[in-house]
């Protein structure tokens, strides 16, 4: 009984180990950071502009939908790359990890986790980049985790 215990307190823990460092470094360092505080030219304002835009413009459709529209669009992609890492902290500080505790926050930094990869899959996507491989599987992890999360939740709530 005492290793299941132990299984039941683990078993979220890799969600916080996936999911918060790829949203610290490609959301609070890469954007967040990268934009406020010019830790180089690549991740400055200019620097991203170029790269996505860049990637933007190679495509009729997303030249014409998505490059004028940069400035007002990228602000809201930093605070959703932001977001899921700052939910999974909130998560992790309410020890959500523990078995019997709802899971709230923890399924929002998963959800939120989803909702800008998808957000991300589209304009990739519409474009023909590159990016949008690793995007999709991150899409599916992150699908994934959040269908395990909710599904362990409910197992281990109606016990």
């Amino acid at each position: 009984m005492k290793l299941n215990n132990i299984i039941n307190t683990i078993k979220f823990l890799p969600f916080y180990l996936l999911f918060a460092p790829f949203w610290f470094s490609n959301g609070v360092v890469d954007k967040f950071y990268g934009v406020f505080f010019g830790t180089y030219a690549g991740d400055s304002w200019a620097g991203w502009k170029e790269y996505i835009a860049g990637n933007w413009a190679k495509k009729t459709v997303t030249d014409f939908l998505l490059v004028p529209f940069f400035d007002y669009l990228f602000p809201f992609l930093m605070l959703l790359q932001v977001l899921p890492f700052i939910l999974l902290v909130i998560s992790f500080l309410k020890m959500e990890f523990i078995p019997g505790k709802p899971k709230l926050w923890l399924k929002a930094g998963i959800l939120a986790s989803l909702f800008v990869t998808s957000a991300m899959c589209f304009s990739q996507t519409l474009a023909g980049t590159s990016d949008v491989q690793y995007l999709f599987q991150f899409w599916g992890v992150s699908l994934l985790g959040f269908w395990y999360v909710e599904n362990q939740e409910k197992a281990l709530l109606n016990k």
